[in-house]
């Protein structure tokens, strides 16, 4: 870092304040509490979940008094990021209904089908009905073709595509889900 000889104690001291600041905010990042959550309007939140949400879900099915099962922000944090309820580990597990399915063809036709354990840019892996693992490795020549079914495939796009009043909205509209 290049020397700032022009500065004077008094700026250099508000320097280390706001590093230490900087410091202990992301220490104590837990505890930060969320309030207000709730700013949406519930109508438009409706009207989204009818065109974007109710093929899948059902107010009276599976989201059926779901406000009665999930704080707000947890709620919130569940729709938009359905793979993991908890990012830093611990709380409920996530939806048994979000288990990656895979069907590996192999050059000779045989397939074998499962729930999928792992995959990367190398090698695919995963567990079939009988609980046996498969892996295969992925190499360019190997002629294996990997078909991936994922449920949350919906909403991941939503991610990319759900503005933040749509969020608050639908948010405000679970919420009336009691």
């Amino acid at each position: 870092m290049p020397p700032f000889p022009n500065l004077t104690e008094a700026q250099v001291h508000d320097i280390a304040a706001f590093l230490l600041g900087r410091t202990q905010a992301a220490a104590n990042r837990m505890e930060y509490k969320i309030e207000n959550i709730i700013t949406g309007d519930p109508k438009a939140g409706a009207t989204y979940f009818q065109g974007h949400c109710a093929e899948c879900h059902s107010p009276t099915g599976d989201l059926a008094h779901v406000a009665t099962k999930f704080e707000p922000v947890a709620l919130q944090s569940r729709f938009l990021y359905p793979q993991s309820s908890n990012p830093f580990g611990g709380g409920p597990p996530p939806d048994p209904r979000a288990v990656k399915k895979v069907t590996v063809t192999l050059p000779s036709g045989q397939t074998y089908s499962g729930e999928l354990v792992r995959i990367d840019d190398f090698s695919v892996g995963m567990t079939d009905a009988s609980g046996a693992y498969h892996s295969w490795l992925l190499d360019d020549g190997s002629g294996i073709k990997v078909q991936i079914q994922d449920p949350l495939e919906q909403h991941v796009k939503l991610l990319h595509e759900v503005t933040d009043a749509d969020m608050h909205n639908i948010l405000a509209y679970l919420e009336t889900l009691k």
